[in-house]
């Protein structure tokens, strides 16, 4: 056993020759170019296709390189993740005017689920939104998706408002709005 300090307590801790983590080596750009448009909307695709198979079909769905290259050229940014080179997560981000920074359509394709990349996209969005002097981050999500909302709740946002919106597909949606906790 060795001993570590840790904030002024003693605690024994075994000793570790080795640790091996199986974590992927996730990149992210926070802001692509347009000419990235096409990689953003693969991803988006991939990762927004599963509500079809729910029967609620997303508005990512009819998102296309031409539109998101648009959104970014009136000032949305949009962040990709990389595993290994490839992408496997986008969102896209912008100054919400409220003190926040507002982030929508984060998604992860299924293949690289479960592996943190949503939580470092946050992490990362967090970072930069305080370093620009804003106070954190503002979401919505469908009401419908608890596990996006418990996500968001492990890494310190909370709901804030419910309600309806109504989707690029013409449907209307139960969502609820999401904020960082003050600290």
């Amino acid at each position: 056993m060795s001993a570590s300090k840790n904030g002024g307590a003693v605690i024994d801790t075994p000793q570790i020759d080795t640790l091996q983590i199986d974590a992927p080596q996730i990149e992210v750009e926070l802001s692509i170019a347009p000419e990235s448009a096409v990689e953003a909307i693969d991803v988006m695709h991939r990762a927004f296709h599963e509500y079809a198979a729910k029967g609620q079909t997303s508005g990512a769905m009819l998102e296309n390189a031409r539109t998101l290259t648009k959104e970014i050229s009136s000032g949305v940014q949009v962040a990709v993740a990389r595993i290994d080179g490839a992408a496997v997560a986008s969102v896209k981000h912008h100054d919400a005017g409220d003190g926040t920074r507002y982030f929508g359509r984060l998604g992860v394709v299924p293949e690289a689920r479960g592996r943190g990349v949503a939580s470092f996209l946050v992490g990362a969005l967090r970072e930069t939104a305080r370093a620009g002097g804003l106070d954190g981050l503002s979401c919505t999500v469908r009401a419908e998706e608890e596990r996006n909302i418990a996500l968001y709740e492990r890494l310190g946002m909370d709901v804030v408002a419910r309600g309806e919106r109504v989707s690029r597909t013409g449907a209307v949606l139960k969502v609820v709005e999401m904020r960082d906790i003050k600290v």
